[in-house]
């Protein structure tokens, strides 16, 4: 991503945070809104150009972290948001900080949006639907079942509302038991989303959160993205997130058994891979063994890197299925064999034909045998 334009209509050689933003934001603000504003604080009093990137490489968030931060401080007078023709933000200025504000412009959340939140509607800043609604999910669409959800964050007096519910209680506390950890505002908030926004019961959100780490991953950021990604998949209890997960590792350690590795569990890297291939090309797993028996025979040693390559090259050549492959096949073999001058049949090789086949001119033979 390129970097932003930053500029501030003030003359200042160091980085002032202004009363106001302490007085009248700070308090509703979270974790990554704070960072965010500071930062550009600091790099707007250096005329230091900025990127979502490197924002969100600096503080360990996702870029949609970052834009949502920005978006939210877009709604207020601290600063005003520029964007080009693909919504994408392209300036970003950092305005004075009135002395007065009015009364809806003192927080994001206006008491119209408060009421709101009452009866369990969407609150808060709205991103526009173009930055972020186009969630990275771990799986895709589920069909019939895709709904367009927007992020949002919550403000403290929400956090407290919530909290004051038993289940939600429940959950913050379960929480703080796998992390093994205080949970943060980055955590109450995707956690809130998955309960409030997803719907997710608690009984669901425990087993999702035991699923991820034990599976070593406790990144709140890849919890969330799990449960996006259930949700378009239909699941909404805990009894169908069970049977996905078990036909997950179904999958799992059948291409562990197709590459030979028997007898012991898939470690993280190889569950990427699988799920790269299985989510992000959308290959079943016909196609998904097809290419670890090339493979196999190919370099004769498990390797889920050359897998791979063999499953990219077949996405970006548009393979749906086997025929397609057998296409790909029989035109490779052609262009072989237009190259050494005969075009050669395509013959899937196995353990019993794994050689290049000969063909003969066998009237030219027997010419030469009969001049012997």
């Amino acid at each position: 991503m390129n970097n932003i334009a930053l500029y501030e209509k003030r003359n200042s050689s160091t980085t002032a945070v202004s009363n106001l933003f302490i007085d009248t934001y700070l308090k509703d603000a979270n974790e990554a809104q704070i960072k965010v504003y500071l930062y550009l604080l600091r790099n707007a009093s250096g005329n230091a150009p900025v990127s979502v990137a490197d924002m969100a490489d600096l503080f360990n968030f996702t870029e949609r972290d970052i834009i949502r931060s920005l978006e939210y401080w877009g709604k207020t007078s601290l600063l005003d948001l520029d964007y080009d023709d693909s919504h994408s933000i392209k300036g970003i200025c950092l305005n004075s900080a009135p002395e007065k504000i009015s009364q809806e412009k003192s927080s994001p959340l206006n008491p119209l949006k408060a009421k709101a939140f009452e009866a369990r509607e969407t609150v808060g800043p709205q991103i526009p639907e173009k930055a972020v609604n186009q969630p990275a999910p771990v799986l895709q669409s589920g069909g019939d079942n895709e709904q367009d959800v927007t992020r949002h964050f919550y403000t403290r007096a929400q956090i407290e509302e919530f909290r004051n519910r038993t289940d939600v209680s429940e959950l913050t506390f379960m929480a703080e038991r796998y992390f093994k950890r205080p949970i943060n505002n980055s955590d109450i908030n995707s956690l809130l989303y998955i309960y409030d926004n997803l719907h997710f019961p608690v009984t669901l959100i425990s087993y999702l959160v035991d699923y991820c780490v034990n599976r070593g991953h406790v990144s709140i950021h890849y919890i969330e993205k799990t449960a996006i990604a259930w949700h378009e998949q239909g699941i909404r209890d805990v009894e169908a997130a069970k049977a996905y997960s078990d036909s997950s590792n179904k999958d799992y350690y059948t291409v562990l058994k197709a590459f030979g590795l028997s007898g012991r569990n898939p470690v993280k890297a190889e569950i990427d891979y699988i799920r790269r291939w299985q989510n992000e090309f959308g290959f079943d797993m016909n196609i998904i063994i097809e290419a670890v028996n090339r493979t196999m025979q190919n370099i004769s040693r498990p390797s889920f890197k050359y897998a791979d390559k063999i499953l990219s090259e077949w996405k970006r050549r548009s393979v749906k299925g086997m025929p397609d492959i057998e296409r790909l096949d029989q035109e490779h073999s052609f262009e072989r064999g237009k190259k050494a001058g005969t075009p050669q049949p395509f013959v899937q090789q196995d353990k019993f034909h794994n050689f290049v086949e000969r063909t003969y001119d066998y009237d030219e033979l027997e010419r030469k045998l009969r001049k012997n």
